[in-house]
């Protein structure tokens, strides 16, 4: 699994929206093939929420993108650049502690203090072309966790330039597009080529849908035998495209198909679940749970017009039982 280091939130919106990452916590958000995590500013702020993390979770490869700021003219703004060498500047003076990331490329510097006066990015020019804030921190993370790691940073402005705050605010999402745009590419050259093509009339598949697709498609066939090709013939397709549903949500349904035809337990489960839920939403109480079964915590929604409404379902909290689908968690499926 990759694991995406970002130092901001705004700077990943549109990978979040192109790889259809949910929202696991506050920094913290995945598909089942990414992880994204958001580790804020500076290098040792970086290190410490990226060490606990893979102190948790196995990773394979780790990549770490984001916006900086140019330190001299030969830098074009909006471009993004792969890193050779990081090093890192505490109060404006270069530490001995560096990292070598690849043979090509461009150095970059990790700085402990934000850069926002011209003063303050001469010195660091005559080391590295880039400054960041979190980079540093996150490759000696991956050094001590023995992961590979990457690098690739998209220039948003001259290092120290008066304004560079309210530019950077206005290019905000479309410099997040160009980092999602790099980072498909980016998996996409490493992904081995699958055996058929999504070529589905009707049907509309994102960058993870479609991975996912074709992941199933491949352990269906390796399990029963038969080409991807047969298994696809066996699918309601016409059935779907006669709905009127949107493209990415025939494709959803698609997807929601193959799951249980590998996996019939999950059937089970989402069966399960949705008889617990019925009686409550059918009072107006909405019941979220994770769907990956990995949280044990449910958020409960409803709404209210009046005082006398509240009282009411307070009293339908108050009988809401949660074992039913922490039954389910323990592998129960006899849930009423």
């Amino acid at each position: 699994m990759h694991l995406i280091t970002m130092a901001h939130l705004g700077e990943a919106q549109a990978l979040i929206d192109e790889f259809e990452l949910k929202k696991i916590s506050p920094h913290h958000f995945e598909n089942g093939q990414l992880i994204l995590l958001i580790t804020g500013e500076g290098p040792f702020e970086a290190l410490s929420l990226t060490s606990y993390f893979l102190g948790k979770r196995d990773v394979k490869q780790i990549i770490n993108l984001g916006i900086a700021g140019s330190l001299n003219d030969k830098m074009s703004i909006g471009e993004i650049y792969s890193i050779r060498s990081l090093y890192l500047a505490i109060d404006g003076k270069p530490q001995f502690k560096s990292f070598k990331l690849a043979e090509e490329g461009v150095d970059a510097i990790t700085s402990f203090e934000r850069i926002l006066r011209p003063e303050k990015a001469r010195p660091l020019s005559a080391i590295a072309q880039i400054v960041d804030r979190e980079a540093w921190g996150v490759a000696l993370s991956a050094k001590n966790f023995s992961i590979p790691f990457e690098c690739a940073k998209l220039i948003s402005d001259r290092a120290g330039e008066i304004g560079a705050c309210e530019l950077i605010r206005e290019e905000a999402y479309s410099y997040s597009q160009k980092l999602s745009a790099y980072l498909k590419n980016k998996i996409d050259s490493h992904v081995s080529p699958e055996p058929i093509d999504i070529d589905l009339p009707g049907f509309h598949f994102t960058f993870s849908m479609g991975h996912h697709f074709k992941g199933l498609l491949q352990k269906i066939s390796l399990r029963d035998g038969v080409s991807q090709e047969d298994i696809l013939e066996l699918l309601p397709l016409e059935d779907l495209r006669s709905q009127k549903l949107r493209p990415k949500d025939r494709s959803s349904r698609l997807i929601e198909m193959l799951e249980l035809k590998l996996d019939p337990l999950k059937e089970k489960l989402q069966s399960g679940l949705a008889s617990w839920k019925s009686p409550y939403e059918k009072q107006g109480l909405f019941l979220q749970t994770d769907p990956t079964w990995e949280n044990p915590s449910v958020k409960v929604s409803f709404e209210i017009e009046s005082n006398q409404d509240l009282k009411v379902k307070m009293n339908q909290l108050s009988e809401l039982d949660l074992s039913p689908f922490h039954q389910l968690r323990n592998g129960s499926f006899n849930v009423e």
